[in-house]
């Protein structure tokens, strides 16, 4: 079974690959910038129904979840954050405060 930090480490490894692949300069606010334009794709496939009045693509909808979970992975790796332990933190916070 692999960690969440495993995957984060594959995740990020992946994107480093096609960066250097291509001879992109990835920096944290590439970075930033590239995981808000994938969410805004995201967001216009969850969208369709409503502002389209089409369905959404499950396909797409998947690849636009993983192309958000890649770019989040990469830029946590960039920035050195531990997820796995970061929401581990938040979570026993919100455990806490909400008294679950």
């Amino acid at each position: 079974m692999t960690t969440i930090n495993e995957f984060q480490e594959m995740c990020a490894k992946v994107v480093g690959e096609i960066d250097a692949k291509y001879g992109i300069a990835r920096d944290p606010h590439f970075s930033f910038t590239q995981f808000m334009e994938e969410v805004g794709e995201l967001a216009k496939e969850i969208n369709k129904p409503k502002l389209r009045n089409k369905e959404m693509d499950r396909e797409n909808l998947n690849g636009e979840f993983a192309d958000v979970i890649l770019q989040f992975f990469t830029l946590a790796s960039m920035l050195e954050v531990d997820v796995e332990k970061a929401v581990e933190a938040k979570m026993a916070i919100l455990k806490e405060r909400h008294d679950l």
